[in-house]
């Protein structure tokens, strides 16, 4: 009887120790699986910081610079070079369109008024130093008082102007969607908002001669992208050779000091530029033209250097993307501003090429829900500023695609230079 209770209580003690025991070791277990859960976290979280760092600072090394006299031909150039010398400054943007999305995202329902402000305020003080800043206005401007894709409300035009365009092109396929009648009105319109308008054939001639520190600058523009209705029509300015080199050739005679030609050409939501684009291009080139910015395709394309027969570099933007737009496609969205710097002698008083970049810009887009669905960034400092800790005003998904985006820019501006 005693005995049975002295093993009772061993195997009372012995269940206890076990018990115990075990429930050490599961504590133990459960501890060492926590330790290595936090640390593969922290690991990775440190990993992720790691690449982040080093994605930002490859980000911050890429260059925007595309054309540099200075720097390509450093001992002539210095030879004719003066601190006394005369600095222009050009900017282009690409397309100006007014979806109606983008008319949702403006429209306030309560006052029955439209603000698109909040689309341009992060880029205004991009352009604002260029003393012309060009983009192909796509929007028309009419008393009519549906406003859609093809009318927009004078708001638009006002936030486009505040956010530093000043110079615009109507010569597009869009010119005529609410007929000649609204092609005036709209240009009309344009010019009350204070923008230079270029393109359309209401004025005595097709060349514009605008004065900038003393030069004077000519600005053509033509399309080459029509509708049925718009080949019969003298309204806007649709390019032969025959009308560009009289165009030229009055340029010359009024004695501009450099060409500037718009062009609205190419293949739509393509980088590739077609045959039509490069003969175009040829002939520009071949009678006189200093410089020449393309727009319709809404993504970027290439961009090179021409030497004319004189000797001077022509720089060729095939096409400089959108400005302003809803376009769901990835590379409409990555966009640009062109800044164009021309260098005007004191000795000689001849213009020269004297540099070009660009900064980096994309149309970013909230959802539906958002309460300024549309807004433009500056893709390299909206991307070297992204933290990854869940305060960025963008997510995950968008950094990456503002880091390939730039990527994808860098390498397609490669400038091709054509100097033989």
């Amino acid at each position: 009887m005693a005995r049975n209770r002295r093993n009772i209580r061993r195997n009372t003690r012995i269940r206890e120790f076990l018990t115990s025991r075990n429930f050490f070791i599961i504590v133990g277990i459960l501890l060492a699986i926590i330790i290595v859960c936090i640390g593969i976290n922290w690991f990775r979280q440190y990993t992720a910081k790691v690449e982040l760092a080093k994605q930002q600072e490859e980000i911050r090394a890429q260059s925007e610079e595309i054309f540099s006299q200075i720097s390509e031909n450093i001992e002539e150039t210095n030879k004719n070079i003066s601190e006394s010398d005369i600095i222009i400054k050009l900017s282009a943007v690409g397309d100006i369109v007014c979806s109606d999305e983008m008319l949702q995202d403006a429209y306030n329902k309560k006052e029955n008024s439209y603000d698109f402000t909040s689309m341009f305020s992060n880029v205004a003080d991009l352009v604002n130093v260029s003393d012309i800043v060009m983009g192909s206005m796509e929007a028309n401007f009419t008393h009519n008082t549906k406003y859609d894709e093809k009318n927009a409300p004078i708001e638009f035009a006002n936030a486009v102007r505040a956010s530093g365009v000043n110079l615009v092109s109507v010569a597009n396929e869009h010119s005529l969607d609410n007929g000649e009648s609204g092609l005036k009105e709209t240009k009309s319109n344009l010019e009350s908002a204070r923008f230079t308008v270029v393109g359309d054939n209401k004025n005595r001639n097709n060349v514009l001669i605008r004065e900038v520190k003393g030069s004077k600058i000519a600005i053509l523009s033509y399309t080459c992208l029509l509708t049925e209705s718009q080949n019969n029509t003298n309204a806007i300015n649709i390019f032969s050779e025959k009308q560009a080199k009289k165009d030229i050739d009055y340029a010359k005679e009024a004695s501009a000091d450099y060409i500037c030609v718009m062009m609205h050409w190419g293949d739509e939501l393509t980088e590739t530029v077609n045959d039509e684009q490069k003969d175009i291009a040829d002939f520009l080139v071949e009678n006189g033209v200093n410089l020449i910015i393309g727009s319709h395709p809404s993504i970027v394309q290439k961009m090179e250097i021409r030497q004319n027969s004189n000797g001077e570099n022509v720089f060729i933007a095939y096409s400089v993307g959108t400005y302003a737009s809803s376009l769901s496609n990835e590379k409409a969205k990555e966009e640009l501003v062109l800044n164009i710097e021309l260098r005007k002698s004191r000795k000689d008083g001849k213009i020269s090429l004297n540099k070009v970049d660009y900064t980096p810009i994309y149309m970013l887009d909230n959802g539906e829900s958002s309460q300024n669905r549309f807004e433009l960034i500056d893709m390299k400092k909206t991307a070297t500023s992204y933290k990854g800790d869940g305060t960025d005003k963008i997510s995950k998904e968008t950094y990456d695609k503002l880091v390939e985006g730039l990527n994808r820019l860098n390498k397609a501006l490669g400038v091709n230079n054509n100097q033989e």
